[in-house]
């Protein structure tokens, strides 16, 4: 038994509801939460408490699947016996995720409740990834004060591989994709430059209606990053109007 911990699932209706992990530490728990993503992204399964479910009995000892919603242990007051709290949003009309952690003691063991990370879609694999070095590490330094062994169930190779598979993840296009669009800024409108723009990619989006009543919106792609670009340097576009696709370049 290591670290216990408390997931609660809340998905895109509202809806939660509370399972219980007996090895409750980030580094365990944040790479299944990330297979768990992965693997519905993979096969199109819903992000939902089902979909999770699913996993959980698919591949036993990833997920924590002991519910306990209802009971005293699903109030986010509670602290008891649990080291651990997590608060997994699954939006699936959006494929949206966020996962926010607790730790809930202080380095003393007392009761200390504060949030040690907040992911979404775009930076859980990169996390998970880390998380997989981290734990090579260990499982390295644990094998050299060993006689060259690993501990049961940590072979160092095995993190690393998983690390890899993470990290490849967290680089693809999608992914990338997806932090773009969360880290866009938007620049309201002022007196002096009375057009708001959206900055997004390194690629300017600028919208004003002109003196003459006409809707004019211009992207300026100079500065695109490179990951947008085509091998030649031009940038994919589309442009739609109600959803209806009226320019692709």
């Amino acid at each position: 038994m290591g670290n216990r911990a408390v997931v609660t699932i809340t998905d895109q209706h509202g809806n939660s509801r509370c399972f219980w992990a007996g090895w409750g530490s980030p580094e365990y728990q944040i790479p299944h939460v990330a297979d768990f993503v992965a693997w519905a992204d993979r096969h199109q399964r819903p992000l939902t408490v089902d979909s999770w479910l699913a996993h959980a009995d698919t591949f036993p000892g990833t997920l924590p699947r002991l519910e306990v919603t209802g009971t005293t242990a699903a109030d986010d007051t509670y602290i008891g016996d649990l080291d651990y709290r997590y608060h997994l949003v699954l939006h699936d009309d959006s494929r949206a995720v966020r996962l926010r952690v607790y730790q809930l003691r202080g380095p003393l063991g007392q009761p200390q409740p504060r949030l040690v990370a907040e992911l979404t879609h775009a930076t859980l694999y990169g996390e998970a990834a880390r998380l997989c070095e981290l734990m090579a590490d260990r499982a390295h330094q644990w094998a050299d004060r060993h006689g060259g062994v690993a501990p049961p169930g940590n072979d160092p190779d095995g993190w690393r591989r998983r690390a890899a598979q993470f990290l490849e993840i967290h680089q693809s296009t999608p992914v990338v994709a997806i932090a773009a669009n969360l880290d866009a800024r938007v620049v309201a409108a002022r007196f002096d430059a009375p057009h708001p723009a959206i900055h997004i990619a390194g690629v300017w989006i600028i919208a004003a209606v002109d003196a003459g009543g006409v809707l004019q919106v211009s992207a300026h792609l100079q500065d695109a990053a490179g990951w947008l670009r085509r091998p030649d340097g031009t940038v994919p576009m589309r442009v739609t109007v109600d959803g209806e696709p009226v320019f692709d370049a």
